[in-house]
């Protein structure tokens, strides 16, 4: 009898244990590019449990309703969490913290070459880890850091332009010759101008810097192509964030953010703060901004996104320093500017959708539209600008996916359109006082764009790419001048459409034991000057006969991952070739006061380096003492050089000839290092050195900026308290030895008129502190 009633008793507790337990769904992705993870480590209580397949999905039986889901996933941030609800399929996106090539995906939309380690081109990433390894604030501390890739910027959060291999330094003011985007809308205008004022930097999640030409697929452009994304919510919560940076010269930043995520659906609300004093005269800055980023799924065939963004920013300007005064570190200001209340005043608005939809295994579609306006007003030393710009436009790809047995095909084909109107007005000015009205444009800008490029992967890990664009740009110009009450006034009205563009990505790659790449590639580009070149808006003046630049590059490299996945490692070598180079000659008067600047088509450039990035995780161990001990190294060796490459086109005896020079603008040698550790407990030090050789900036190559290396420390706390509360406590110090550094020269300003022209923007002169907390409370 008490056999029998043991038997059932134990039955009973069985079927109620059973009944207990269910069975968790779940899906793992990429958070930014939506593409599935597959072999994820999936650990329940601390066990493991299951690993994702090919479509990142996984099933788990859970039996204890307070077990914790652990994720992990060789490149990504470790997922950990109790679900919430069970019923449903678990949508859990991670984020890349970028210590393995071979996970970390490029946010693509072709399927199978979505990975940095399985892309032919050289790719730098900034995981939001690099993103915060300094203050957080100031994009350039962390951008600098990737080889071939250098940020300058006239203010303290404006006027920056990137520099890719040599590439983009074309303009003194805002950036030229890349294309930029921020969650998939273009920052870069049809006229092919690049202006940063507008973002915040504080609240990106991931950087991807694609070098070289890049126009088979993105348009114009013959540096690269710089995408921006902000912040995902992190995957399965809710919570609020406060967020606050303090630190030298009245520097304040704080961001409240409120974020969800779900099965269904992510939002993210961000309202913004930054303050800033300045190191400089004349040089407060401030800037708000509030943004949305919003997806939303219905199963896994749709995904809606939308994005939507308000700025204010503000930047005083004090003007450039002589040679002279930057040496003797003199905190002045020009006459001029100071006079003008120099100032550059930024308002804008931004927003896109997209749609991405997958109609089989083999067939998707993405498809965004956008629109972007913003009003500009600056005072310089000579002027006062006041531009109102909208642009409006689209892109839509086809994405296709064809495996086989023995050959595999894998594809994209799209189109991309982009409107700009702007309105643009200059008046002269001195000491504040308004003069003559110099400028009065309308200006529409159009480009249109059609690409293609397929992947055929082989046999024997081979794979082989082919793919271009034809590329489009047409200006419209109206000039409001042109009236009976200035019967003198030289008309600037008219169109001009540049002749459609064939470029061109050839590459052919090889694959080693899943974790070593060889590639060799070819990919043209072009760059139609922007009607900035065309038009001089300080004088009125048009430059004709300006001609579109066009690239060649030769690229061979190799990506790997060695050690099991611990040293990641980017090497590439590449020749680039670029004809009909627009080059920036700076007019200035006889005290050395920069009045405007004007561009020539100056001849050739010939731009060949090599790049060099290696991490070694030494410990990547979340459960001991001793967590994170992460060194890397990355340098770049840039042998540019101009060929045929003169003053102008006059051919005259005023025309100088400067072949063979070394290319202005940019250091021969760059090196970064630095080492990342962290402890179990929470506790955490980053430590970056950077070297920057001195660089040419003068044609004839007589002047140099100095050469400088500065050095910075981060050290923090970060730690979750209970199941609710996250935080992290951080101090850190930029350029602690002091070191004279620039943030951006001023290129060709050396004339007969001014030996001793006024061309650096300085750093801080001694180093810098900052402190600060991130607050989460997790609802």
């Amino acid at each position: 009898m008490r056999k029998h009633i043991l038997v059932l008793f134990c039955t009973f507790y069985c079927l109620t244990a059973f009944s207990q337990s269910t069975y968790i769904k779940g899906r793992v992705f990429d958070a930014y590019s939506h593409n599935p993870l597959e072999g994820a480590t999936v650990s329940v209580a601390g066990k493991q449990a299951a690993i994702t397949g090919k479509d990142g999905v996984f099933s788990v039986l859970y039996s204890d309703p307070l077990a914790e889901i652990t994720i992990e996933y060789i490149g990504y941030d470790v997922y950990s969490a109790v679900p919430k609800n069970t019923g449903l399929v678990l949508q859990i996106g991670l984020i890349a913290s970028n210590t393995s090539l071979n996970n970390v995906e490029i946010s693509a939309n072709i399927k199978t070459h979505s990975s940095v380690l399985k892309n032919p081109q050289a790719i730098g990433i900034l995981s939001r880890r690099e993103l915060t390894r300094n203050d957080g604030v100031f994009l350039e501390n962390s951008l600098n850091l990737v080889p071939g890739v250098r940020m300058e910027k006239r203010t303290a959060n404006g006027g920056q332009r990137i520099v890719i291999r040599g590439y983009g330094n074309a303009s003194n003011f805002n950036g030229s010759g890349i294309k930029a985007y921020l969650n998939g809308i273009p920052v870069t205008d049809a006229e092919g101008t690049t202006i940063f004022d507008d973002i915040d930097f504080s609240t990106l999640g991931k950087v991807e810097v694609i070098k070289g030409p890049a126009s088979a697929l993105y348009g114009n452009g013959i540096g690269g192509v710089v995408k921006l994304f902000t912040l995902k919510p992190s995957p399965q919560a809710s919570k609020v964030t406060q967020e606050f940076t303090g630190g030298s010269y009245g520097l304040w930043s704080s961001n409240t953010r409120l974020e969800s995520a779900g099965d269904k659906s992510s939002v993210l609300v961000n309202y913004g703060h930054q303050n800033y004093d300045g190191y400089r005269v004349h040089s407060s800055a401030r800037k708000d901004f509030v943004n949305l980023l919003a997806d939303f799924t219905s199963g896994e065939k749709s995904l809606f996104s939308i994005y939507a963004a308000y700025n204010n920013s503000y930047n005083g300007l004090a003007g450039q320093l002589d040679s002279a005064s930057f040496f003797n570190k003199e905190n002045k200001g020009e006459d001029r500017y100071l006079g003008n209340d120099g100032h550059s005043a930024y308002e804008s608005y931004r927003t896109g959708l997209s749609h991405k939809y997958n109609f089989s295994n083999t067939v998707s579609n993405t498809t965004s539209t956008y629109f972007t306006n913003y009003k500009l007003n600056q005072t310089a030393a000579p002027s006062l600008s006041s531009n109102m710009v909208s642009n409006v436009g689209g892109r839509t790809e086809f994405n296709f996916n064809f495996p086989g047995q023995v050959v595999s095909i894998t594809g994209t084909a799209g189109a991309e359109y982009q409107k700009t109107s702007a309105f643009k007005k200059t008046n002269a000015m001195s000491n504040s006082v308004l003069g003559a009205l110099t400028t009065d444009l309308e200006v529409a800008s159009f480009q249109y764009s059609f690409f293609t490029e397929w992947n055929v992967i082989l046999p024997a890990g081979v794979t082989a790419i082919a793919g271009a664009g034809r590329n489009t740009v047409r200006y419209n110009i109206t000039d409001k001048l042109t009236n009976t009450a200035n019967p003198t006034h030289l008309d600037q009205s008219g169109s001009k459409t540049f002749k459609a563009v064939i470029t061109p990505h050839f590459a052919i790659q090889k694959m080693f034991a899943q974790n070593i790449t060889l590639y060799a590639s070819l990919s043209k580009g072009y760059s139609p000057p922007a009607t900035g070149n065309v038009v001089i808006p300080v004088t009125g003046e048009v430059v004709k006969d300006l001609k579109p630049e066009s690239a060649t590059q030769y690229e061979i490299g190799s990506k790997g991952s060695l050690l099991n996945k611990k040293l990641s490692y980017q090497l590439a070598l590449f020749s680039m070739k670029i004809k009909d180079k627009l080059n920036t000659q700076a007019a200035v008067d006889e005290d050395g006061t920069v009045l405007y600047s004007y561009s020539v088509n100056a001849g050739i450039q010939q731009n060949k380096g090599i790049e060099l990035s290696v991490n070694y995780a030494i410990i990547d161990d979340r459960f001991k003492t001793i967590s994170l001990v992460r060194p890397f190294i990355n340098y770049s060796y840039s042998h540019f050089r101009y060929t045929n490459f003169k003053s102008d086109n006059n051919n005259n005896e005023k025309t100088v000839d400067y072949s063979g020079n070394k290319t202005v603008g940019v250091p021969p040698h760059n090196l970064s290092a630095g080492v990342d550790i962290g402890f179990r407990n929470g506790l955490y030090l980053f430590s970056t050195f950077q070297h920057i050789d001195k660089m040419p900036i003068s044609y004839d190559n007589m002047h140099n900026a100095p050469a400088y290396s500065l050095l910075n420390f981060k050290a923090g706390y970060k730690r979750n308290i209970g199941k609710r509360i996250q935080l992290d406590l951080f101090a850190g110090s930029n350029n602690v030895t002091g070191k004279l550094y620039y943030n951006m020269v001023f290129l060709n300003s050396y004339t007969a008129a001014a030996a001793n022209p006024n061309i650096y923007l300085p750093g801080p002169y001694k180093a810098t502190v900052y402190g600060g907390f991130n607050f989460s409370y997790i609802l």
